[in-house]
């Protein structure tokens, strides 16, 4: 039988699993989480050279980032792997079935599907840029800020900058996708159906506990999710999700000594061009998945 686990030999509440799942892996993860940077920032306090700090309260904080972002990339990546892949992994096997892959679908997907998705995360990706740049602007934060939050996803030489593809890119396709999509929202699905696409797509929105990123993080959730749901694999969210990943890293690689970051809001006129394409590639999809 495939649905052999405990929680499905019980008939409870499939819903409750879910949250039971989500909340507990997500308290776990934020809190190893938080363990294990602590652990990195100390040992590297005692082991590499501080930076000679000066200027203001945000300069100093810029000069802080930049010389604990490798220990703080780490402890994200090893979280990552042991405290949300690997719980939601075993909470599979244990509440609902052994077919670990079939439960989650990692299952093939056609070549065709996997391009479509890929092309319209790529044309919509402006678009939430766009909603996220104006949100900023109305709100008035200061470009220091956003230095700052954009100093973990920079990578200023060739070895930095493969070893944030493996950080930003690779690991979250992987284990995001699986807890996200191939957990959660499979479980969820099978009460709600389509409606689980926009409830884990908030839920992904939240998760990441970035105030200004929320609307855009919802919308490539449910974009993820969409895919999830209409070809029954993880392969499309999964490379749609390296694609939106790989194209902040890409952009924020400053490889010249000095090179500054810019955060130019996005043109209006690259939203209207893209989004109707991004539309087209979705109604394409929903075709193919039909």
């Amino acid at each position: 039988m495939f649905l052999n686990g405990s929680w499905e030999r019980s008939t409870r509440s499939l819903n409750t699993a879910a949250l039971l799942g989500l909340l507990g892996i997500g308290i776990l993860y934020f809190n190893a989480q938080s363990v294990l940077a602590a652990i990195a920032v100390f040992v590297t306090q005692f082991t590499v050279e501080s930076p000679d700090l000066s200027g203001g309260y945000l300069q100093r904080l810029l000069e802080n980032i930049r010389h604990l972002a490798n220990p703080l990339r780490s402890a994200v990546v090893v979280s990552q792997y042991l405290f949300m892949l690997l719980p939601a992994l075993v909470l599979v096997r244990h509440w609902h079935s052994t077919d670990i892959p079939r439960y989650i679908r990692l299952a093939r997907a056609p070549v065709a599907e996997i391009l479509l998705a890929l092309l319209a995360t790529l044309m919509i990706i402006p678009s939430a840029n766009f909603i996220a740049d104006e949100l900023v602007r109305q709100l008035g934060v200061p470009r220091m800020l956003m230095e700052i939050n954009a100093e973990l996803f920079t990578s200023r030489n060739p070895a930095e900058f493969l070893w944030l593809v493996f950080v930003v890119c690779i690991s979250p396709a992987l284990c995001e996708e699986i807890f996200f999509r191939g957990f959660i929202q499979r479980t969820f699905e099978r009460t709600v159906g389509w409606k689980s696409v926009v409830l884990v797509g908030v839920i992904f929105g939240l998760f990441h506990f970035n105030p200004l990123g929320l609307i855009p993080l919802s919308i490539l959730g449910m974009l993820f999710g969409y895919f999830f749901y209409r070809s029954r694999s993880l392969l499309p969210p999964m490379v749609a999700h390296f694609a939106n990943n790989f194209l902040a890293v890409y952009f924020l690689y400053k490889p010249e000594e000095g090179s500054a970051m810019t955060f130019e809001s996005m043109p209006l006129w690259l939203v209207g061009v893209t989004l109707p394409v991004g539309i087209i590639a979705l109604l394409l999809y929903e075709r193919t998945t039909r």
